[in-house]
């Protein structure tokens, strides 16, 4: 079986190759996309796990959508906002998964590949939108009537009813290395620990009593 994932480098994607490996052996095509994204520090991570996966092809594909703006995930003039301050919405990137899956079916479409896997989970419903598996359904279904020839073409979503905690629970289970992973919206290394996306890493960890194995600008309390 071949297959592809997309794989952004933080913690949900990677959790997700390491399942896939697990559950449908045979060949993985990762990719990644270069969006011109403030973070994006988290493609040299996305390299490093497949890497360390051992994937068959790691491909990076270039979107600039700075050149759009409206995001302080795209735009440097734009603050992002700290998860305190309740305006995760604020960081949506618009139709990001839209383009990104779209990319990712044309690549996958040049290397005779008809499974695509991404990962989106539960805690991101409620800011991001593409995120549910309605939009996938609906997805799945352009994609198969604008490909070039009719066949299928399925997106699979294993994690997209999880929560972030039973996510990071079952990556423990099956040894991702967190440790290579990327996650802080600020693309900072230490992470700044107070962005919407390292505030819920934090949080999985805490919930699954395990200390995260990267550093924080911030002091943590972690389980001992």
């Amino acid at each position: 079986m071949r297959t592809a994932l997309l794989l952004s480098g933080g913690m949900d994607s990677a959790t997700c190759l390491w399942w896939v490996q697990k559950n449908h052996p045979g060949e993985i095509h990762t990719i990644s996309i270069d969006y011109h994204q403030r973070h994006r520090v988290e493609l040299d991570y996305a390299a490093r796990l497949a890497a360390r996966a051992g994937v068959h092809t790691h491909k990076v594909i270039e979107l600039d959508l700075a050149s759009i703006g409206g995001s302080p995930l795209t735009d440097a003039q734009l603050k992002v906002p700290a998860a305190q301050e309740e305006r995760q919405g604020a960081t949506v990137v618009p139709f990001r998964n839209m383009l990104f899956v779209t990319l990712a079916a044309a690549y996958a479409e040049t290397q005779d590949i008809q499974d695509l896997y991404i990962a989106p989970v539960r805690d991101d419903y409620q800011a991001y939108r593409d995120c549910r598996r309605t939009f996938y359904d609906s997805l799945e279904k352009s994609l198969g009537l604008g490909a070039t020839e009719e066949r299928p073409f399925r997106l699979h979503t294993p994690f997209v009813d999880k929560w972030k905690t039973a996510v990071i629970a079952l990556g423990l289970e099956l040894g991702v290395p967190y440790e290579i992973t990327h996650t802080c919206y600020e693309g900072l290394r230490p992470s700044c620990g107070r962005c919407d996306a390292c505030t819920e890493r934090i949080e999985a960890f805490m919930a699954n009593k395990e200390r995260d194995p990267l550093d924080y600008c911030i002091d943590i309390s972690w389980p001992s």
